[in-house]
């Protein structure tokens, strides 16, 4: 009989595969007592064990290349400095040393140790950092116990039969990981831990592949090789198939691909409703290396380059000439199609280290020193970056977007230092473009309700609603206890979002929407309706919402979708939009 498991589906489509289950290191482990003699052959072991990971983590960026998964290189890079924690590593050793035990017993405890300050401090940042050390631990003890990880499964994996593709099952799965993914036989991963805006997910988005997390129970359910189906669209992971259910899945997946065949004739075919209105479908970019999937998506340009990948997981800051090649290479990439940069978006969730290391750790980052907050207390590091933007504009059509704007003191003070830097370009005889435009990012609730005042101090704007919806819940969107609070519909939210573009409409200032709810195509009737006709997005979600555009009709959607915004809570207004979309 046939058995389920939902959890949280990430992404789209179906996966019908044999499950391969990754089991999880031990953590429950013995002291053994170590005899005096032995001490520096255990440290020996130990470090061995730091020195092969440290190893597998250069192969994988050796790997990379070009390749357009920017966030997997992120976290590999963090999970590498993690690896070189004192805090872990040293003290671990020392521990041997003083305790005289086995490494692995001193590992685990030393890791407790740190877990206890990381829950003492009760940071959602810093949870999702507890969970970045686990999975390093995790990593080093199966290295030490000499057990099965994913080095060693894909091994496995090219002497089996062909047949059916394989499903990573697995407790969690580390960013280092999800390459090696993709490179192989795996055609999708469901994971016991994990919520919507973990690495995880994150990382199977930039992927393209579908994944169900949080299913908690899962990892001890299935078989080794057991069939399985993981369908993304409905979170849910299927199990002990028949011959009637495997068949249903297997014509769906058959539907599947032919559907994402059809998908690749859009990519020269304008965005445009039914009813005649073009729609601009912008990429959202980390690094100057995804600009050619951009491309080949068929994007209109770009609507937001996250410039804090270029200053995150190195000691020192990127020099402006440094930066004024990057933003030149997507500029040059994307040949005259529109380029927005947004200024240095660091604190929070994403850590520049040549910053934070000078001061003291915030009691709650997300609403502490961060974004353009951050960049007026560093004149020398913001102006630096605006310099080599103004100075890559002369390539191509730039657009300058300024983070976590929150009234029009910040947009103020932010032109005036534009302004100087365009002065001392001007002296130095450097081509810029004069009439670059300037605009803010509105994800803080205080900028999207007195968006009148703000709009005449920027030349366009763009909804950052992964923000906008983390503040106006009052959610903080990594912490997995409050996830499902996370509510896109919810009528706060739909009501912030509608305001902010009736006042750009009224005001004829641009506004797009550059957040995840952008490359959501459940939403894209919704904000089509709500008058929204720049979406910026992943690369790979692209042809889907295009596809949405093509078979609408933007006047059928105005009346319905007013109506949404008058019932009173998220569970219904999804209700309503199935409909909308049916």
């Amino acid at each position: 009989m046939a058995w389920s498991v939902t959890g949280i589906g990430v992404g789209e489509g179906l996966a019908l595969g044999r499950a391969w289950v990754l089991a999880p290191a031990s953590f429950d482990l013995p002291r053994r007592e170590i005899h005096q003699q032995d001490i520096e052959p255990e440290i020996a072991r130990f470090r061995l064990a730091i020195d092969g990971i440290a190893k597998e983590f250069e192969a994988l960026r050796a790997t990379l290349g070009q390749e357009p998964a920017a966030e997997i290189r992120a976290f590999i890079d963090l999970q590498a400095v993690v690896l070189q924690d004192p805090l872990l590593i040293e003290a671990t050793i020392e521990r041997i040393r003083a305790e005289s035990c086995n490494a692995e017993w001193a590992l685990v405890q030393q890791f407790q140790a740190v877990a206890a300050q990381f829950d003492a401090i009760e940071d959602a940042y810093l949870k999702e950092r507890k969970a970045d050390v686990e999975q390093l631990v995790e990593r080093v003890l199966k290295s030490m116990q000499g057990t099965e990880n994913l080095a060693t499964v894909l091994a496995q994996q090219s002497q089996e039969p062909n047949g059916l593709p394989w499903i990573l099952v697995a407790r969690d799965i580390a960013p280092a990981d999800m390459l090696l993914i993709r490179e192989h036989q795996f055609v999708g991963f469901a994971t016991d831990s994990g919520s919507p805006t973990a690495h995880t997910a994150i990382l199977a988005r930039s992927l393209g592949l579908p994944a169900v997390v949080g299913l908690q129970t899962l990892h001890g359910m299935v078989s080794q090789g057991e069939e399985i189906v993981l369908d993304a669209q409905s979170g849910v992971v299927v199990g002990s198939l028949d011959n009637d259910l495997r068949d249903q899945y297997a014509a769906q997946q058959a539907e599947q691909a032919l559907a994402q065949e059809k998908l690749k004739r859009l990519k020269t075919i304008a965005a445009k409703t039914l009813d005649g209105q073009p729609i601009r479908l912008m990429a959202n970019l980390d690094l100057p290396e995804d600009a050619p999937a951009a491309l080949e998506a068929g994007c209109d340009g770009v609507g937001l380059f996250r410039s804090e990948f270029l200053f995150m997981n190195r000691q020192d800051p990127p020099s402006e000439d440094e930066q004024f090649e990057a933003y030149r290479q997507v500029i040059v990439a994307m040949a005259g199609r529109p380029v927005t940069i947004r200024t240095l978006d660091s604190g929070a969730d994403k850590d520049v280290p040549a910053i934070s290391a000078g001061r003291s750790q915030p009691t709650n980052p997300a609403l502490a020193l961060r974004a353009i907050r951050l960049c007026l207390a560093e004149p020398e590091l913001f102006m630096a970056q605006i310099r080599a933007i103004l100075r890559a504009s002369s390539y191509g059509p730039v657009r300058l977007m300024i983070p976590l704007v929150s009234g029009p003191q910040e947009m103020v003070a932010a032109r005036r230092m534009i302004q100087t830097a365009m002065a001392a370009l001007r002296t130095q005889g450097l081509i810029f473009d004069e009439g670059i435009q300037i605009g803010a990012m509105i994800e803080v609730p205080s900028a999207a309700i007195a968006i009148d005042s703000l709009i005449a101090h920027i030349d366009f704007a763009s909804l950052g609603t992964n923000d906008l919806i983390q503040y106006t819940l009052a959610i903080d969107r990594t912490d997995s206890e409050v996830a499902h609070l996370y509510e896109p519909l919810h009528p706060a939210v739909l009501r912030l979002i509608r305001d902010v573009i009736k006042a750009c409409d009224r005001a004829a200032t641009p506004i797009s929407l550059c957040g995840e709810m952008a490359g959501e195509t459940s939403l894209t009737r919704l904000l089509l309706g709500l008058g929204l006709k720049e979406f910026s997005m992943h690369p790979v979600e692209i042809l889907r919402v295009k596809q949405v555009v093509l078979r609408s009709t933007l006047g059928e959607l105005v009346r319905p979708v007013s109506r949404l915004l008058r019932l009173p809570e998220g569970k219904k207004i999804r209700a309503e939009l199935q409909k909308i979309n049916a």
